[in-house]
């Protein structure tokens, strides 16, 4: 007579392997959500600097430079985004 006998699903320690790997998935995504986070911060808050430098030094080279790097910013303002254009406006003209 032949019995079957029920597979398991799991052990406790592949349970415990399972928890791990999705709670390391949930690390990885939260490290990149927050690392574009304060990546989006610093380069915002480097045009305001960028503005000054390029003002003080007076280099046509480094002055297109600054242009081309800031140009997502530049388009923000012009096109008059509701928060974020009038921000970045007053941030880079305290650096005027």
């Amino acid at each position: 007579m032949n019995v079957a006998i029920p597979p398991v699903d799991s052990t406790p320690d592949q349970q415990a392997t399972e928890q791990l790997v999705q709670r390391e998935r949930r690390e990885r995504r939260l490290s990149i959500v927050v690392s574009a986070a304060a990546f989006f911060v610093g380069y915002v808050i480097s045009a305001g600097p960028a503005v000054f430098m390029v003002r003080r030094f007076d280099l046509p080279v480094f002055e297109q430079v600054v242009r081309t790097l800031y140009l997502p910013l530049v388009f923000l303002v012009e096109a008059g985004v509701p928060v974020i254009g009038p921000v970045i406006k007053a941030w880079v003209g305290l650096f005027r």
